[in-house]
Order: structure tokens, then C-alpha cells, then sequence
């Protein structure tokens, strides 16, 4: 059985992106690996897979710094029962806001900490990892603990690059960005280097950064067990419209104006219903606005609802950001969602232009695409006059995820890829 020690700034939760995505691709292989934890956030892990986790908070670094006293502390298996740590009014107007100038003090508070401690040695001594595996991630602290590790331990590090972080295909105005960008490139590329191979979530994501990086990527997906198919259903005479996730990055903006479409064309009956799930920080002001008319903003179903959640829809609805500088952002990355999407053979309604989860569904043909909220009028208008659109589209998801996303072959390539790179391991006190 091959150890394996993830490094993640946050800590592995069932109901995060990434935490969601590194359970369903490892799940059901405990006889081939085990897992520990090291993470930075202070927030609680909440998974069923890893038993093993040290944490080296965020708020102790900053603490100590001046003190330089080190940071870090074995933790204990938490069951997903658990409940998630509450952030106080202010940190979530943080999340929300993202300024540029805090997202580099964060940066810096992690560059100038203390991490070391003889309580880490312990912990990698005692766990002995066969490899070092982690998102090679925005904030510098975790790239640089992965780096080290690898190197000081001579452990192989694999790195997967969840977003991209280093492409200078950016747009901003703020002195703050391009200085934080700049910090951030400088230890993505030693990280990168320091990895036996990286993961990547795109194929122009894998194009770009074998030749920036000048290693071998390998591409990456969540899966699921594509063999029955969810029973589909003809629609009520009111389709239902649901959307999941992170309303950040413009997305607001998008959606008060898709529940003014759909609240439009409901005028005389009720066509269509809205309802958006999602645990982003909002305002008064955005609750007010998206709980209007057949449109509702409600909180997050727990991660094993989610996919029921799903199935009570008729179309599941995906917004990607729409200003200039969120589309460059996200011009590489693929949103994990999707495959959920797909996975309950639904009708998918994307709304955006020039992503990689946008280029994909197009690739693909397996979604609706509005390049903006003009079009998505004309497109329900189409569907509730015609609504074999949804079974058709509900076909082309399956096969799609048939195609490009089966749990078995993404868990023999991960198998396979890091049984060879485990050869690779010289851990001293093995």
C-alpha cells in the first residue's frame, strides 16, 4: 500500500471543490493507498478516506511571526458529522471583496513564517509518505512546504494544477495584482519544478504548461461509475432550473439577470422555476435580489444530498464569470461541477464564452451555451416549446461522462502512475 501525503492550503473537505474532487477520484481504493493531510487553513477536514492530518494554522503563523515561535500540531480524524467552522462577519467580506492588497499579506505571512518545527519532523518521520501530492495552488505557503519536503526528505512530488496561477494572460489595473501575480509565479515555478510530473484540469492547461514548465503533464478529471443511467423523466408543465456553486467572480450579476429573464417569461403561468444553492457569503442586498419572483437563493445542500438535489431538476444551470479580467482567469480552468452535471444525465445550460469549461462543453456537444444572459431568454423560450430539447441534451451529457469521465480508467492511470512514481522514493529512515 503506497502512503500518501497531500499538502493543501485547505483541508480536505467532502464539501469543497477540491476536497470533493480528491474523494471521488481516490474513493474505493483503500487497499491501495492511504492518506494524510497537511493543510494551512483554519478550518476543520471533513472526509471518509483520510485518518492522518497535521495542521499548520494560518492564524498562529501570523501570530508568531515577529515571536518566530513555530506553528503546527497533529490533529485527529474528524468524522463529516462535524460541524464547519463559522468565520466571523469580517473574514467572509474578505472571501467575498478578494482584495488584492490582503491576498498578498497572505501571501507574505506565509513566505516570512516559521512553519518548521520539530512536531512536522515527527509527523513525516512517524507516516514515512511514499509521495507528496497537492494542488499546485495560488498561495505560496503550500508550494513552498511541498517543495521542501520533497527535497529535504528526498520524497517524489506530484503536483496537480487545479487553476492557473503562473500564465501572465491576466487583466488588471492594481499594482497589487501584478506584484501578488509575480509572488506567486516565483514559487509555483519552483514547486513545478521540484515535481516528478503535474496533473492539469485542460488540455490547453497540459499544452501550456509542459512547454512553460518543460515536464510531463498528464491530464485529470473527476469521474464517476458511468454504467446505470438515472432514470430520466418528462418535465412538469413548470421546468425547473437549478443551479450549484460558488456565485462569486461576477456570477451574482449573471444570475439577477437570468431570474429577471425567467420571471419575465412568466408572466401569464409560471414556465419556470429557479432555485440557486450556494455557500459563497452574500449580503442582504443579494439575498434580496435573487429571492424574487419563481426565483430562490438557498443555502447549500450537505455533500451527500447533492446529487439528489440534481435529480429533481430539469435543467441544471452553470455560469461562468463575464467580466474581461474573471474570463482570463479562468481561461484554463474546468469547473469539477460539471461532471456532476453530467453524471446525472440532465440537460446542462452553460452561460459564458472563452473558458475552459466553456471550450469543453462545446467540444463536447453535451450543453446549451449562451455566450451571455441575451440569448438565455430565446433558448428557454425554445425549450418550453419544444421540451424534447431536455432529452435530447440529457443523452449527450451521458455520453459524454461515458466518454471522458469513467471512475475505473481515472483510478487505473492514477494506480499505475503513482506506483512508478513511488519507485522513485529515497526516504532515509525507510
Amino acid at each position: 500500500m503506497l502512503k500518501i501525503l497531500v499538502v493543501s492550503y485547505h483541508p480536505w473537505r467532502d464539501d469543497i471543490s477540491l476536497g470533493n474532487t480528491l474523494s471521488n477520484i481516490f474513493q474505493g481504493m483503500d487497499d491501495k493507498f492511504d492518506f494524510a493531510n497537511l493543510y494551512i487553513r483554519d478550518d476543520k477536514p471533513c472526509n471518509k478516506i483520510v485518518h492522518n492530518y497535521f495542521h499548520i494554522s494560518e492564524k498562529n503563523m501570523a501570530q508568531n511571526i515577529l515571536s518566530r515561535k513555530s506553528v503546527g500540531e497533529f490533529v485527529q480524524s474528524v468524522n463529516e458529522d462535524d460541524i464547519k467552522e463559522n468565520f466571523s462577519k469580517s473574514y467572509n467580506t474578505a472571501r467575498r471583496l478578494r482584495w488584492d492588497v490582503l491576498l498578498m499579506a497572505q501571501d507574505l505571512l506565509g513566505i516570512l513564517s516559521n512553519w518548521k518545527s520539530d512536531k512536522l519532523d515527527e509527523f513525516i518521520d512517524s507516516y514515512k509518505p511514499d509521495i507528496i501530492f497537492g494542488p499546485l495552488g495560488r498561495v505560496p505557503i503550500s508550494n513552498i512546504i511541498m517543495t521542501n519536503l520533497s527535497s529535504r526528505y528526498k520524497i517524489p512530488l506530484v503536483t496537480y494544477a487545479w487553476d492557473d496561477h503562473f500564465s501572465l494572460k491576466k487583466h488588471s489595473l492594481s499594482p497589487f495584482f501584478w506584484m501578488r501575480l509575480f509572488i506567486e509565479r516565483h514559487y509555483i515555478r519552483i514547486c513545478a519544478k521540484q515535481s516528478i510530473f503535474l496533473y492539469t484540469i485542460t488540455p490547453l492547461m497540459k499544452i501550456e504548461y509542459s512547454r512553460i514548465f518543460r515536464k510531463e503533464c498528464k491530464l485529470l478529471y473527476k469521474g464517476f461509475s458511468f454504467e446505470t443511467r438515472p432514470t430520466s423523466k418528462k418535465p412538469d408543465k413548470t421546468i425547473k432550473i437549478i443551479y450549484m456553486g460558488n456565485i462569486g467572480a461576477g456570477r451574482y450579476e449573471t444570475l439577477k439577470k437570468i431570474a429577471t429573464v425567467v420571471n419575465g417569461l412568466n408572466e401569464n403561468e409560471v414556465k419556470f422555476t429557479l432555485d440557486i444553492y450556494t455557500m459563497s457569503p452574500v449580503t442582504k442586498k443579494t439575498r434580496d435580489s435573487l429571492n424574487n419572483g419563481a426565483c430562490r437563493l438557498l443555502k447549500p445542500v450537505p455533500s451527500n444530498e447533492v446529487m439528489n438535489t440534481m435529480q429533481k431538476a430539469d435543467i441544471l444551470l452553470h455560469v461562468e464569470p463575464q467580466s474581461l479580467k474573471e474570463k482570463m482567469q479562468f481561461r484554463l480552468s474546468f469547473s469539477t461541477k460539471i461532471v456532476d452535471y453530467l453524471y446525472n444525465a440532465k440537460c446542462i445550460l452553460a452561460v459564458g464564452e472563452n473558458t475552459g469549461t466553456i471550450d469543453y462543453l462545446k467540444q463536447n456537444d453535451c450543453a446549451l451555451i449562451a455566450k451571455d444572459v441575451n440569448e438565455i431568454k430565446n433558448i428557454l423560450e425554445t425549450i418550453y416549446i419544444s421540451p424534447n430539447i431536455l432529452e435530447e441534451y440529457s443523452d449527450k451529457s451521458w455520453m459524454c461522462g461515458l466518454k471522458n469521465h469513467q471512475i475505473t480508467n481515472i483510478q487505473d492511470m492514477l494506480f499505475s502512475d503513482f506506483e512508478e512514481t513511488a519507485k522513485r522514493t529515497n526516504y532515509a529512515n525507510k
